[in-house]
Order: structure tokens, then sequence, then C-alpha cells
């Protein structure tokens, strides 16, 4: 617990000195840095959940490469299924396409449905209601 406190404390001072401004070659250095790491980044991640428990969904995918990011995002919630392609570069954040589709009239909740969640940075698994067990409220049915 000291530790703790002791950390606490210092990283308090730490936070409450005061900040000294930045001279015109150091905030040039810094923008410099900043281009830089900007245009070497890179990533790719996609996400997804298929909810048939309670009638929704959840999809997403983004890409960047550099200062160019492109993506979309999707969801559906009983009512519509809406999906939005998206970029956003040198020219900012812009919707390439969108579309929407009536789906219903409105989420139907299936107790005995399942609902899969799959990403490509936590692999995929799947729950369901858990009727026997009122503390837990969902279990795990298949992981992978």
């Amino acid at each position: 617990m000291f530790r703790f406190v002791f950390v606490l404390c210092a990283l308090s001072a730490v936070l409450a000195a005061p900040q000294r401004n930045l001279s015109a070659s150091e905030l040039e250095e810094k923008a410099e840095i900043e281009k830089i790491q900007n245009e070497s980044a890179h990533y790719s991640f996609d996400s997804s959940v298929n909810d048939d428990i309670n009638d929704q969904a959840l999809q997403r995918t983004e890409t960047r490469d550099g200062t160019k990011v492109e993506g979309s995002y999707s969801y559906s919630d009983g009512y519509v299924r809406r999906t939005v392609h998206y970029v956003a570069d040198e020219n900012g954040y812009r919707i390439v396409k969108e579309d929407m589709e009536e789906i219903g009239e409105g989420p139907i909740f299936n107790p005995n449905g399942q609902a899969d969640i799959s990403g490509s940075q936590i692999g995929q698994y799947s729950i369901k209601l858990d009727q026997s067990d009122n503390e837990k409220h969902y279990k795990e049915v298949k992981s992978q």
C-alpha cells in the first residue's frame, strides 16, 4: 500500500509541475517526428458481433496505410441494416458510400439464440443465455 501511495504522490508531483514552453526548433522537430510516424503507420483490423439473442449485428473493418485510412462499419437493430464506407486522408474524413435497408418492425428477443463474436485481435467465441444460473447470465459455448 505504501508503494502505491508513494508512486501516486510522485506522479501527482510530476503532473502538477509547470510545463515549459517548447522552443520553435523543438516544436519543428516534434512536428517532423509526428509526420514521419503518420506516414509510416500501417494496420488492419476487423470485428463482428452477430447477436441472435437480441437480434442485433455489428461489423467493422479498417485499414491504415500511411496517412490514409479506409474502412466500413455496419449495424442492424431489428429495424434497419446500415452500412457506411469511409475514407480519412489529407482531405479529411468523408463517407464514400452509405446503404440503409429496412429489415423489420424491431428486434425480436430469442432466449435460445446464440451470439457469435469475432475479431482479428481476439479470435472467435460464442455465447448463449445461461438459464440455469441467475448470477452468470451467459455461458461460453465455443471458442477458437
